[in-house]
Order: C-alpha cells, then structure tokens, then sequence
C-alpha cells in the first residue's frame, strides 16, 4: 500500500472569462518513510499542489488517496482525524503562527485539539517535543517573534511531528534560512524520518537542496509534470528544458547527498 496516490489532480482558477490551469493532471506517490520533492520555478503549481494534498482546497477533478482510503471523500470528523496524520510546515511560521503566541501555546494546541495529552500532561509533552527538534524546554515562555528563525523552524517541526504524522508537506522550509542553519534543519528533517519513518513532500524551486534530501523529485512546469525520477539520476541529467534550467541555477551545496546519508 502507497502511503499517498495523488491522480491525475487538476485546479484550475478563473480569471476574467477565461478558465487557469494552476495544476493539470499531476500524478504522483509517496511510499512510508520516503521523500518526494516537487520542483519548479514560481508560478509552477507547488503550492497549489500543497493546498491540495492537505485539502486547504478543493481540486476539480482528480482523486487522492491518503493512508488507503479517498482523502477527498472524507468529511467531519473523519477528516480531523485523518488530518492530524497529515501536517505542513511552511516557509515562514512567523507568518502561519501568531507571532505573540508563546512558544508553549504553539505546541499545546495540537495536543489539545486532537486530544493527544491532557492538560497536565501538556508541560512535559512540550518539554520532550522541544528537546526531540534540539530546542531547550528553557524556550517554552518565549513569544514566538522573540527567537530565531531557525529556532522558530525548528518549532514549526515541534508542531508537525507532536500528532505523530505519517507525512510531512514542507513548502520551502528552508528556503528563507542561512546555509548553516538551513543544513542543521535538513539534517534534523533526515533524523527524524531515519527514526520515524515519517515521509516528505518536499517543495523547491532549489534542486541543491533537494540533492541533500529527496529520495525522487517531479518537476513541474505551468502546472504540468515535465520530468520524473530518481532524484540524483534527474538531478545529474535533467532531460527536460525546465530540468535543466534549474540545475544550472541550483548553489553548490557542501552537503551528503540524501543517498549516501541513507
């Protein structure tokens, strides 16, 4: 059993009279414990596959099968359930979390919704979470516009991973980060999958940063798959003209390959 089948996925959006193809008829699977990049330049459909995958909206036409059952097909709280196996870390949590939340209150809430440990489980749940992403617990009370945005990535990881996910979408998480911190947090993403098996949806437009991670990547190119693959074999000889116009512009990264760190 696939992890995740997304077929044939397609959203479009009107503008004017006309009908926008942002994603047009996107397939792909992720096995447990794999990671899958999307790549492409903006405008590409990334994002918009993102917002699919974790239904924050509707595709119009396509089918995703999510942990063996059709995703699209749940409803109530049979989606809340579901999704708290499904998370997301996006670029930038200073702009996805209140920013005057404390670092606690970020982390309690979804132990709380999800009904994960009860109130005064929470303070240790919290402490461990914190220690697991290599934050100390001394962290909890501060606000999140107070820390660092590596600390603050590394919190946003702390939420994903506190309801236990089979599958992670990071939509350039660490594209807004130094290159020093940016190989701290691919080598805790690398940890944590080693020891949890959990899987990625990993989104780029960088294909360096892809290297260190990706098991297989998909380029996309105006909404469409355009390439396919392994993602050394991909990475090394792109075939398509999207493929190559991006490993010409990926920075060098003085990191393992996501292969030899396996």
């Amino acid at each position: 059993m696939r992890l995740l089948t997304v077929s044939n996925l397609t959203k479009r959006y009107r503008r004017g009279d006309k009908a926008i193809a942002a994603v047009e008829d996107v397939s792909f699977h992720i096995d447990f414990g794999e990671t899958l990049a999307l790549a492409g330049p903006s405008g590409s459909g990334k994002s918009t596959i993102a917002r699919l995958v974790l239904r924050l909206i509707e595709p119009d036409a396509g089918r995703i099968d999510f942990e063996g059952s059709d995703f699209l097909a749940l409803s109530g709280a049979a989606l809340r359930a579901r999704r708290a196996r499904l998370q997301m870390v996006f670029q930038d949590p200073l702009a996805a979390f209140n920013p005057r939340a404390t670092v606690a209150r970020v982390l309690d809430d979804p132990l709380r919704i999800h009904g994960i440990a009860s109130r005064a489980e929470r303070p240790r749940r919290i402490a461990a979470l914190l220690e697991r992403v290599g934050l100390a617990s001394e962290l909890a009370p501060r606000a999140i516009h107070e820390i660092s945005g590596g600390q603050r990535q590394r919190v946003a990881i702390a939420r994903a991973v506190a309801t236990k996910p089979s599958l992670i979408v990071l939509d350039e998480a660490v594209s807004a980060l130094d290159v020093s911190v940016r190989g701290q947090i691919l080598d805790l993403l690398l940890d944590l999958q080693r020891q949890e098996r959990i899987a990625y949806l990993f989104i780029s437009h960088d294909l360096g940063v892809i290297s260190a991670i990706a098991h297989r990547v998909v380029l996309l190119d105006a909404g469409r798959v355009a390439e396919s693959g392994d993602a050394r074999t991909v990475i090394d000889s792109p075939q398509s003209a999207i493929g190559k116009a991006l490993v010409a512009a990926a920075p060098r990264l003085d990191r393992v390959s996501r292969q030899e760190a396996s």
